[in-house]
């Protein structure tokens, strides 16, 4: 099985100034706040996708990954083909979208496009 290293898909420092400028020059200035380059970048890169939490199935599992213990998380994840921790020994931040992306490809709610 090839695993997927989710820091691999973590912008570059010259991408994250860059999305930072963008952002604070924006007609919103509310919403840099609320823009997760970092969790965008990594779900888009391994899903080309990211959770749609407005669906309840999603919710649920986020819910049900929410409650479980991280560590627990991270085994489903690496089991499922994902390495979710970066050089430092720290998981990507949105480790937890990953955990439900996966699950819900499980359970069907989502499937892959070859």
């Amino acid at each position: 099985m090839k695993l997927i290293r989710a820091a691999d898909y973590l912008p570059s420092p010259e991408e994250l100034q860059k999305q930072q400028e963008i952002m604070a020059s924006s007609a919103d200035p509310f919403s840099a706040l609320l823009f997760s380059d970092e969790r965008d970048t990594i779900l888009y890169g391994i899903f080309g996708d990211v959770p749609d939490y407005t669906n309840p199935e999603m919710e649920m599992i986020w819910d049900e990954v929410l409650d479980a213990e991280p560590e627990d998380v991270y085994e489903y994840c690496f089991k499922k083909g994902i390495d979710l921790f970066q050089d430092d020994g720290r998981p990507v931040s949105p480790w937890r979208d990953i955990a439900v992306m996966l699950k819900a490809i499980d359970k069907g709610i989502l499937r892959l496009v070859k």
